[in-house]
This record gives structure tokens, C-alpha cells and sequence, in this order.
């Protein structure tokens, strides 16, 4: 009997494990978050991005980001997607559109995300990216991203009956709407379900964000994918350096962090970064090994704040050598801890309350 037991034990053990993989725990502090979809490392000269379901056997990402909706709205009052040489009407013509609108049906898309998700990735929509026109009002957009995207009903799915995770906000322009009364919006939302959502938001790593700082101030966010890139200072080029006026920054937001500046208490900071060279300002950019020291480092000197990496993006991470995302997950992993969430991520949602780069649409 005791080898019986002892045998089914380890099945149950095993069993286990294999769920918690397969589970995405915001409370960790080596969480890898990685845009996918406008293949920028074309602009390289290297490998176009492959299809999403293409990246989600590899454990090193948990999150990926769908960029971008950049068009809140256009014809008949619906938004516009592009996911660059994955589902693009402009440059593929066989890409389906709902009629009347610009609005594109990438069903291959909504396929993989399932996969995606049943490979316990966490897949986000990410709303912006640099040529964004964020001209719609709060009340029309976000009852359109419950419809279009999560458990609302509409004809006009663009990837069918597969349900997004949550979206992200990359604003890096005033933005005609109301962004706080979206984000607002959305938590209701996600209230009225037994899913778990998340709504995350990508600032400038200068402090406040022009853009999302408000935001991050006024509103429940879950994570942000602080841009360590294209702003010169605060950038991941200078990390090291002693003091102001340039000294990486990630500081100033753990402060802020423990000074309660955030609507969310418990928000989960993360570290971004270009995963190529040619992905931002070549200035901005750093090695995979200096990236991983730079983690490391900054996930034991703040181990409240600190939720993990954020890199832009797909196409450049899985074209550097060694693979950016795999060497950034891999020194995290060494640090890693889950729990300590407090109390404020949980809420009737169930479980868990639950960039630029030269950002551009191909």
C-alpha cells in the first residue's frame, strides 16, 4: 500500500505542478511581458514575426500583448486593428472586413489565442502605440471592447468566440477620451464576471507619465510595463550611473509605489526594455546579459514593487542571440517569489484582481 500511495502522491504532485505552470500569478515577481504584432524587427532586416500560437510553447513569456488597436474609431464607429504581416486588410487583401467598417475579422488569430491562453499565457490588447488616434468618449469604446473582445455580444468579433485577458493602454499622446473613465468603465466590466481580467497601462519611464500618469493616480491598474527606452535619462542605458540627472529611474517609481501614488496599492511595476537594437532609439538599447544583471539587481533592491520585464518586441526578442526573453526569464527565475499580494488585488472578479520603442504600424 505504501508504494501505492507514494505512487499516486507523485502523480498528484506532478498533476499540481503542471497546473501551476499553466497559471499566471500576478503576486510574482519574474513575470515576462512581451508585445507581439507589428513586427518591427522587419525593419531590421530580419525574420518577419510568426503567428502568435507560434511563441506560446515557450515558458519564458506569460504575458503577450496584441498591438495595437490604434484607431478607437472610424468607419461606422467601429475601431481599427493591425497586427502588421499577421492580419492586415491594407496589405493583404484576402484579409476579411466587416462591412461598413475597417474593423478586420482575423479569425486564425482568435484560434491561437485559445491556444495561447491554454498554454497559461495571459493575452492582452493592447489599445495606442505611437500613431494611435484616440478620438472615441469613454462610454461608446469601452462598452465596444466588452463586446467586440471580452464576454459582450456583437456580430462583429474580430477573433471570433475566443476572449481576450484584459487590455493594456499605450497612450503616448493626449487622448481625445477619457482614459480614467475607461479604465473605470472596465473594472466595472470585469466585475460582472467570474473571469479573471486585468487592465494594464505602458508609461514613459520619466516620472509622472504625461500621458498615464493621471491614470496610474486616479484609476485600478494591475500592471505597468514601465518604457526603460526612448527617453533618454531614465533609460536602461543608464542604469549604474549614480545620480540625477541621469540615472535609470525605477527608483523614483518604487517611491511612488510606497508612497500609495497609485490607485492600485499593489500595482506590479515592471521593467521594459528594446529587445534589438533597431527597435528604438539605438541609445536606449541593452544586451540580453545587461538586461538579466539589471533584473536581477533591481528584483532583490525592490521586491515589493517589482513584478518582472517587459521587452519590445516579439519579432527582435526571438531574433537576438541569446533569445532576449528566454535570458530575461531565466535570471528572473533565479529570484523568483509568488504571494504577498495583500488584499487589494482581489475583488468579485474571483481569484487574483485580476512601451516606445519606435512603435509604428507596419
Amino acid at each position: 500500500m505504501g508504494l501505492f500511495r507514494n505512487f499516486y502522491s507523485l502523480i498528484f504532485t506532478s498533476v499540481l505542478l503542471f497546473s501551476s505552470a499553466l497559471s499566471f500569478d500576478i503576486s510574482c515577481n519574474s513575470n515576462v511581458a512581451v508585445y507581439w504584432g507589428q513586427n518591427s524587427a522587419a525593419s531590421g532586416a530580419l525574420p518577419y514575426q510568426k503567428p502568435l500560437r507560434a511563441y506560446c510553447d515557450d515558458d519564458s513569456v506569460d504575458i503577450i500583448l496584441l498591438s495595437f488597436l490604434y484607431i478607437l474609431k472610424s468607419d461606422g464607429g467601429y475601431p481599427v486593428l493591425n497586427f502588421a504581416n499577421i492580419c492586415d486588410y491594407t496589405k493583404n487583401a484576402s484579409v476579411p472586413v466587416f462591412p461598413g467598417t475597417q474593423l478586420m475579422h482575423c479569425s486564425d488569430m482568435g484560434t491561437d489565442i485559445k491556444y495561447c491562453q491554454n498554454k497559461g499565457k495571459v493575452v492582452l490588447l493592447s489599445i495606442g502605440g505611437a500613431t494611435a488616434q484616440l478620438n472615441s468618449d469613454a462610454a461608446t469604446f469601452s462598452q465596444q471592447v466588452w463586446d467586440l473582445f471580452m464576454e459582450g455580444s456583437s456580430p462583429y468579433r474580430p477573433f471570433d468566440d475566443a476572449i481576450i485577458d484584459g487590455v493594456d493602454l499605450d497612450f503616448e499622446q493626449t487622448s481625445q477620451m477619457d482614459i480614467i473613465q475607461f479604465a473605470n468603465n472596465m473594472n466595472q466590466f470585469y466585475k460582472t464576471s467570474s473571469r479573471k481580467y486585468y487592465i494594464t497601462a505602458a508609461p514613459q519611464c520619466p516620472y509622472p507619465d504625461a500621458n498615464l500618469g493621471k491614470l496610474l493616480q486616479q484609476a485600478h491598474i494591475d500592471m505597468a510595463f514601465i518604457q526603460f527606452y526612448n527617453s533618454g535619462w531614465c533609460d536602461n542605458s543608464k542604469y549604474g550611473l549614480p545620480h540625477w540627472p541621469e540615472s535609470m529611474n525605477y527608483y523614483m517609481w518604487d517611491e511612488a509605489w510606497h508612497n500609495n501614488s497609485f490607485a492600485n496599492p499593489n500595482i506590479k511595476l515592471y521593467v521594459g526594455a528594446m529587445a534589438g537594437t533597431g527597435a528604438g532609439n539605438p541609445g536606449s538599447y541593452v544586451g540580453p546579459d545587461f538586461f538579466a544583471k539589471e533584473l536581477k539587481e533591481l528584483q532583490a533592491t525592490y521586491p515589493d514593487s517589482f513584478g518582472g520585464a517587459m521587452m519590445w518586441d516579439m519579432s527582435w526578442a526571438y531574433a537576438a542571440t541569446p533569445n532576449f526573453a528566454t535570458n530575461a526569464k531565466q535570471a528572473l527565475m533565479a529570484g523568483s517569489k509568488c504571494g504577498n499580494t495583500g488584499g487589494s488585488y482581489y475583488s468579485n472578479r474571483g481569484d487574483a484582481a485580476s512601451v516606445n520603442r519606435r512603435r509604428r504600424s507596419s
